[in-house]
C-alpha cells in the first residue's frame, strides 16, 4: 500500500550538520543502524526459529511531502511476531509515483533482516511482484545471505518459496536528473574518499551521504569541504529482543539496503545519480558452500549492481541513477589513488570497530588487529614509506609476527579469504611484493616470512579492469584525472 497525501512539494537546501543524523551490519562504515526506544512489556517470552512457518511482507506507505517512509513485516507462527522499519530521509519525497519502485525494492531489501531471524520456508509478498521485483528479492536472498546461511548452517535459508500475485509494471516519470550534482556514499575510509576527490573534478560541487553518522565518517567529510546529508534507519527493537532470545543472526546485504535509501535520499533532495565505491574486488567471493558461492560482499558486486539498475531501468523513466565509480579498479589500484591524497591521512579509517553502536566499544581510528585493517595496511605499504603508514596506524603492523597467519588468508596461502571486504588474494600479493621492493620494509617480520612463500605472480594491471559500462563518461573522465 501506499499513503496518498497531496501537498506541495518543498525542495531542500542542504542541510548544515548540526540538522543532520545519518546504515546495519558493523562490517562497513555505511552498514549501522539506529535503534527505536523499545516498549517497556513488549518482549516476547520465548523464541523457537522452528515454529515460524512464514515470512510475511505485509506494506508499506510513501507519501508525496513527506520525510519518512515506512514498512512492515510478520513472521507467522504460534506466536506471530510484527515489525515496523522506519527511514528518515534529509529531505521530502517530491513526487511518490516516481519514488514508490524505489520504496518497494527497499521494503524488498530491508525485509531481509527480519527474516533471517528464522528463515522460515516460506515467504509472502502481500502487495504483489513484477517480474523484476522477483528476480530482484531471488538473487538478493541467494547472494545477500550466503555467509549467514554458511555461519548458521542454513542452505534452506536461500531458497524460500516466495508467493505473491503478479503484479505489472507500471512506467514512473524520471526519478533524478542525471545532469545534477551526484549523491556520494561517504563511509570514511579511502574508498569514498577516492570517488569523493574524482567527482569534486565535474565542475559541479558532489553532495556526500550516509545512513547514520558516525565521527570516522564527519571526519572526512571536514577535510572534503563538501555538503552533507544522512539519513536514518531505525530497526524495529522488537528484532534485537528476539535475538536475545535465540534468534538466527548473522550477516544482511546493507549496501543494497543503503544503496536504494541513497537513491530515495537523491530523488528527495533533487540531486543527480547515487554514486557509490564499489571495486572490482568486491565480485571475488570467499569460498563454494552446498553449490552456492559465497560472497561477503555480494551487495558491492557488479552483480548486485546490474540487478539494481535493471529494476531502477524497467520502473522509471531515464538513465539508471545508481552505479559503483570504482567498479572498474581493484583495492590495490585504489590504494594507489589515495595514497597521493595526504590530506586524509590523519582522518580516514576503514576499521570497524569505529563504527560500533555501543560507543563504549567504539574505536576513534584503527584496531590494527582485524582483517580489513590488516588488509588496508598492505595495499597501502605498497605505496607509502613505513613511518607514514605508522604515523597513520599508530603501529607497524606488517612487524609484528603474530599477524602472520591472518596474513596468509588474506594472500591465499591458507583457509579461505576471510569475511571481511578486503580484496583478491593476487592483488594483496602484488602489494607485498611491491612493499618488499621499499629496503624500510623488508625487514618486518611479516614480509620477511611470507614473501618466499607467495611466488612470482605478474602484477594486476594498473588499468581499468572490470566492466565500467554503468559508469558515465564525464565520471569515468573525472576517476581518470586522479590517476
Amino acid at each position: 500500500m501506499r499513503q496518498h497525501q497531496l501537498s506541495r512539494v518543498r525542495r531542500y537546501p542542504f542541510y548544515p550538520r548540526s540538522k543532520l543524523t545519518v546504515m546495519d551490519s558493523p562490517s562497513h562504515p555505511l552498514e549501522d543502524t539506529s535503534v527505536r526506544a523499545s516498549d517497556p512489556g513488549s518482549e516476547p517470552r520465548t523464541f523457537d526459529p522452528a515454529t515460524y512457518r512464514e515470512f510475511r511482507y505485509d506494506g508499506y506507505t510513501i507519501a508525496t511531502g513527506s520525510d519518512t517512509v515506512t514498512s512492515t513485516f510478520s513472521l507467522v507462527g504460534e506466536d506471530t511476531v510484527r515489525f515496523t522499519e522506519t527511514i528518515e530521509l534529509p529531505g521530502l519525497i517530491r513526487d511518490e509515483g516516481a519514488a514508490e519502485p524505489v520504496m518497494r525494492l527497499l521494503a524488498l531489501a530491508s525485509g531481509l533482516s527480519y527474516y533471517k531471524a528464522a528463515a522460515p520456508p516460506s515467504i509472502r509478498v502481500s502487495f504483489g511482484l513484477t517480474d523484476h521485483e522477483r528476480d530482484f528479492l531471488t538473487h538478493l536472498i541467494r547472494g545477500g545471505l550466503g555467509e549467514y546461511a554458511y555461519r548458521n548452517d542454513l542452505p534452506h535459508a536461500l531458497t524460500p518459496l516466495i508467493e505473491a500475485e503478479q503484479r505489472a509494471s507500471l512506467r514512473q516519470p524520471q526519478l533524478v536528473d542525471a545532469d545534477a550534482p551526484p549523491l556520494i556514499g561517504v563511509g570514511g575510509g579511502k574508498d569514498s574518499i577516492v570517488s569523493i576527490e574524482a567527482c569534486k573534478r565535474l565542475g559541479s560541487t558532489p553532495v556526500l551521504f550516509s545512513v547514520n553518522q558516525y565521527p570516522a565518517i564527519t571526519r572526512c567529510v571536514d577535510v572534503a569541504q563538501c555538503p552533507y546529508v544522512s539519513a536514518r534507519r531505525l530497526i524495529d527493537p522488537t528484532l534485537f529482543e528476539i535475538n536475545r532470545l535465540g534468534a538466527y543472526n548473522g550477516h544482511v546485504p546493507v549496501t543494497a539496503i543503503n544503496s536504494l535509501i541513497g537513491v530515495l535520499t537523491s530523488h528527495a533532495l533533487g540531486l543527480g545519480p547515487t554514486v557509490f565505491s564499489n571495486e572490482a574486488s568486491a565480485n571475488d567471493g570467499n569460498l563454494n558452500w552446498r553449490g552456492f558461492d559465497i560472497n561477503h560482499q555480494w551487495s558491492k558486486s557488479l552483480a548486485f549492481e546490474d540487478l539494481l539498475r535493471d529494476c531502477l531501468e524497467a520502473a522509471n523513466d531515464g538513465p539508471p541513477p545508481y552505479f559503483s565509480l570504482l567498479r572498474g579498479l581493484n583495492e590495490l589500484q585504489i590504494a594507489h589513488r589515495f595514497s597521493r591524497l595526504t590530506q586524509y591521512f590523519r582522518s580516514f579509517t576503514s576499521c570497524n570497530k569505529a563504527f560500533r553502536l555501543d560507543q563504549t566499544l567504539r574505536r576513534s581510528h584503527w584496531c590494527c588487529q582485524c582483517p580489513k585493517c590488516l588488509f588496508v595496511y598492505l595495499v597501502l605499504a605498497a605505496w607509502l614509506p613505513r613511518d607514514t603508514m605508522v604515523d597513520i596506524f599508530g603501529q607497524d603492523i606488517l612487524g609484528d609476527p603474530s599477524h602472520e597467519q591472518e596474513y596468509a588468508e588474506i594472500l591465499g596461502l591458507e583457509g579461505h579469504k576471510p569475511f571481511e571486504c578486503v580484496g583478491e588474494a593476487t592483488e594483496a600479493r602484488a602489494a607485498l611484493r611491491l612493499a618488499a621492493l621499499r629496503p624500510q620494509w623488508q625487514s618486518s617480520a611479516c614480509v620477511q616470512a611470507l614473501l618466499p612463500r607467495i611466488g612470482v605472480d605478474t602484477e594486476p594491471d594498473q588499468g581499468l579492469g572490470a566492466d565500467t559500462s554503468n559508469i558515465p563518461a564525464a565520471y569515468l573522465a573525472a576517476l581518470a584525472s586522479l590517476s
